[in-house]
């Protein structure tokens, strides 16, 4: 029988940020509230393996807001709001992949009988909202709850892109598994597809006429980078595996809310970094000017509360995924 102790330690910093450890049997994950309530590591300890990929070149440091995030770009697991690309709205400058990210969060914890939970909580410095998560480790279970709300507090409508943004550590052996539908290419990286490739059905794509499976992530040596847009979700989840290892990663989420999965895989050809990046996110695409044209961006009408729930799952044993619910359950 598996040790049912489970954890929660506040002290312990990382690179001058405070470090909050939650552990039990199954998986640690380590969280650092002062920059951007960013998950940092979260490490499968039945498998031996971290998740999350971190920059083998820029370590998390201090960073101050409206910075551009690409040259800050760490690694690990954000979380994005309102915007992606730096925008103005109605006479508001949101900055770089929003204003969350950067800024520091305050937090407490809570220990219970067979759970731990984090609760972090911040005010959104241009838009008029509160913003409030708590992260749920229970002592039987190898997944995390993540329970999330944004408040508006203006007397405005707010337009706005919500985005979780884990970034995965790959190998040739990861395939990426999700419930699309229509896939929507962005102009910027087709660099693996024909010039003309704006759109197809998961997960087959043309490149130099032949068939591609967007499944399969390439080697670094590819030199690519891809960046689409899942939408027509048939359910609400994404999954990324190590098929070498059978071992992998997958959220599960409500696809009222997160209406599209973003996928950037950087495969040698950004900056020479190699990563795959899921991106449950509230609409697309990245410009929200552009989203709110087309009437894809999510609004959260004056006073009202958009609260949501997500999983985030460690599974082992497996191959290909054909489903994650949100009881943690993978198939």
């Amino acid at each position: 029988m598996p040790n049912r102790q489970i954890t929660i330690d506040t002290n312990w910093a990382y690179r001058g940020f405070k470090a909050i450890m939650l552990e039990n049997h199954y998986l640690r994950a380590v969280v650092l509230p002062e920059l951007g309530a960013k998950i940092w590591s979260l490490i499968d300890k039945q498998a031996d393996r971290e998740v999350l990929w971190h920059n083998p070149r820029l370590p998390p440091r201090p960073v101050q807001y409206g910075a551009l995030y690409d040259d800050w770009f760490c690694g690990g697991w954000d979380e994005l709001f309102p915007n992606d690309a730096p925008t103005d709205v109605a006479g508001d400058s949101y900055p770089d992949h929003g204003e969350l990210w950067s800024m520091p969060y305050d937090w407490q914890v809570d220990q219970g009988a067979g759970e731990v939970v984090l609760r972090m909580w911040r005010s959104g410095v241009v838009t008029p909202t509160r913003i409030e998560k708590q992260i749920v480790l229970r002592a039987a279970e190898s997944h995390l709850q993540i329970r999330s709300q944004i408040h508006n507090d203006g007397a405005r409508p707010l337009d706005f892109l919500w985005k979780l943004h884990p970034a995965l550590r790959i190998s040739p052996a990861s395939r990426i598994d999700l419930p699309a539908g229509r896939v929507l290419v962005d102009a910027v990286f087709r660099d693996r597809l024909a010039p003309t490739t704006a759109e197809f059905r998961w997960p087959h794509a043309i490149a130099d006429g032949t068939p591609v499976d967007m499944r399969q992530v390439p080697p670094a040596e590819a030199h690519t980078c891809d960046f689409y847009y899942a939408v027509d979700l048939a359910a609400g989840w994404c999954a990324l595996t190590d098929t070498a290892a059978a071992a992998g990663f997958g959220l599960a989420f409500d696809p009222q809310v997160f209406r599209s999965v973003w996928v950037f895989g950087a495969y040698g050809g950004w900056r020479g970094l190699y990563t795959t990046i899921l991106e449950p996110c509230s609409g697309y695409p990245y410009r929200l000017e552009d989203a709110i044209a087309q009437g894809t961006a999510s609004m959260l009408a004056p006073g009202a509360t958009l609260a949501t729930e997500v999983t985030a799952v460690l599974y082992r044993g497996l191959h290909e995924v054909t489903r994650i619910s949100q009881d943690g359950a993978v198939a």
